[in-house]
């Protein structure tokens, strides 16, 4: 039986490629990168926590994350995080999971000021039971996030589905002992097939009727 539901943010959420990727351009033409990167470079740079991402998306010079880090925080807060919108149907979805009693969640590698920013930019703040995002003190893992949503539902990890679109979301699942829904409309899973044999949706409707699925009709 699924009582709560734990949503990543970017690429699941909410489509915030336009802001990601329009930040990460600025920072590292900022740093004097001028280099042409096409969507699938940029692509990488969501799902990782932010040190990696430019690592992976950019190859940037180590000696450099620091600065880009300042630089993309900033740009971010000021512009950024206005460039997205929900997924069609995502506030509907969640009034639907609420109405009936599951509990619902975010756990995502952004800090975690800035989600509770970007969800009431959405409008959508007041409809999540627990909101944990990346804390760089504590060095935390997308498992140690999804366990900060467990714990504040009271539940057990396995009564917790934790939906997701990269394989970040779905080792963070793993490690933290729940069932994984991937979608197929963010970032990462295109198709499941690089995943191994995983269950899937395709919108917010998917994600409604496997909640429907695992619980046998009784939500």
């Amino acid at each position: 039986m699924i009582k709560g539901v734990v949503f990543d943010f970017d690429g699941t959420l909410a489509d915030s490629s336009e802001g990601i990727f329009h930040t990460a351009l600025y920072t590292v033409r900022a740093l004097g990168d001028a280099k042409e990167y096409g969507e699938s470079d940029l692509r990488k740079f969501v799902g990782p926590p932010l040190r990696d991402c430019f690592r992976i998306a950019f190859d940037l010079d180590p000696a450099l994350i620091d600065d880009a880090l300042r630089i993309y925080r900033k740009e971010y807060l000021e512009r950024g995080y206005r460039m997205m919108s929900l997924y069609p149907g995502m506030k509907e979805l969640l009034l639907k999971l609420r109405a009936l009693g599951i509990r619902t969640g975010v756990a995502t590698f952004k800090g975690e000021e800035l989600v509770h920013l970007c969800l009431q930019n959405l409008g959508v703040d007041g409809l999540f039971d627990s909101i944990h995002g990346s804390n760089e003190a504590e060095n935390r893992t997308k498992g140690d996030i999804i366990r900060l949503c467990i714990s504040d539902f009271g539940i057990g990890s396995d009564e917790v589905l934790m939906v997701g679109d990269t394989l970040n979301d779905l080792k963070g699942a793993e490690d933290a002992g729940t069932p994984f829904l991937a979608v197929r409309y963010g970032f990462g899973f295109s198709s499941c097939s690089d995943a191994g044999d995983i269950p899937y949706a395709d919108d917010t409707d998917g994600i409604y009727g496997y909640v429907q699925s695992i619980n046998g009709g009784e939500i």
